[in-house]
């Protein structure tokens, strides 16, 4: 079975519609390290696949329904 991992949709990611800029995607994940990086406010986030633990937390935290799992 292949690994489950975050994709963000540039398209539908905006970050600058979150609270201060911050992707909401970055608080709600679980991972015990930071597997959601945004270099400052209002910058694309991007995350680090091989890290993800497939849970879906980050899906369910973006507003924009710019994340999702796939894989």
């Amino acid at each position: 079975m292949p690994k489950r991992f975050a994709m963000i949709d540039y398209e539908r990611c905006h970050p600058e519609r979150c609270d201060k800029g911050v992707c909401a995607a970055l608080s709600a994940c679980s991972h015990p390290d930071e597997i959601f990086v945004q270099e400052a406010p209002g910058d694309y986030p991007y995350v680090m696949q091989d890290l993800c633990l497939s849970c879906g937390d980050c899906s369910r935290a973006c507003p924009l329904e710019a994340i999702r799992m796939t894989g």
